[in-house]
């Protein structure tokens, strides 16, 4: 679950004003990531109807009728398309220089415009990284599905154990916020064994306590969710509290 709170949204407003003035003529096509629940982006930003999205230019010159997909919790602005050239088509409709594409959604028999991750348009970089780095921690590259015609684009994924926070309430249910590390980590404390542990996770120990860790495979897997300040590190060598476990958890830093 993503959640917002006042002091980075406004910090986030902040600096899209900043950016805004300082103008964008050299941008390089990077995105700044967005740190208040949704994309830097009018593509990707969250809404609860479509009358959210792209305030802050005239949406009916938009290129299709703007939506509000609610297929996350947080929703997330886009609009109708036919081709690719119908996304970032209106001044000021684009905020940065990340590319766009025109997908069909899953079974709504429509096309709509989304932050792409396809591979031609990362120039090389991991296409989860890309969009944990240019658009939201949280979100990663999936598929839209809807057909022969879907491409790879950013959308927000379920979190779950891993997640940063600064509450109980900011966690999936049936998780707590573990306060005690940098960012806070989303997971099911005091588990005694793996079987505890909600799946993609297993019980690891931390002096006499213990905690369901995300596992991982990569260093990158552990940035999911988590802003790159408090990311945490892909662990080899984590206590774990079943005998003969084995394989990488992500491990947040101690406060």
């Amino acid at each position: 679950m993503r959640k917002t709170t006042l002091l980075v949204a406004s910090l986030v407003v902040s600096l899209t004003a900043f950016a805004a003035a300082c103008g964008s003529d050299d941008d390089d096509g990077g995105g700044s990531g967005g740190t208040g629940g949704g994309s830097p982006d009018n593509v990707g930003s969250v809404c609860k109807a479509a009358t959210d999205c792209f305030d802050e230019i005239d949406a009916s010159a938009l290129k299709g009728e703007s939506q509000c997909l609610d297929r996350t919790d947080e929703g997330y602005c886009t609009h109708l398309c036919t081709t690719d050239a119908d996304c970032c088509a209106v001044e000021g409709e684009c905020k940065t220089g990340l590319k766009q594409v025109c997908a069909p959604f899953e079974s709504t028999g429509k096309k709509m415009c989304f932050l792409s991750c396809e591979d031609a348009d990362l120039g090389g970089a991991d296409s989860e990284q890309y969009c944990r780095d240019n658009v939201h921690p949280d979100f990663g590259c999936r598929s839209t599905g809807g057909g022969k015609e879907n491409k790879k684009v950013c959308f927000p994924i379920a979190c779950g154990v891993g997640e940063a926070c600064g509450a109980d309430a900011e966690c999936d249910p049936g998780l707590t916020c573990l306060t005690g590390y940098k960012g806070g980590y989303c997971a099911k404390a005091d588990c005694k064994a793996n079987a505890d542990c909600p799946t993609g996770s297993l019980c690891v120990k931390d002096g006499d306590s213990s905690y369901c860790a995300r596992t991982c495979q990569a260093p990158g897997d552990c940035g999911a969710c988590r802003a790159a300040d408090v990311a945490a590190d892909c662990k080899a060598d984590a206590t774990f509290a079943e005998a003969g476990t084995t394989g990488s958890v992500c491990v947040p830093a101690a406060k």
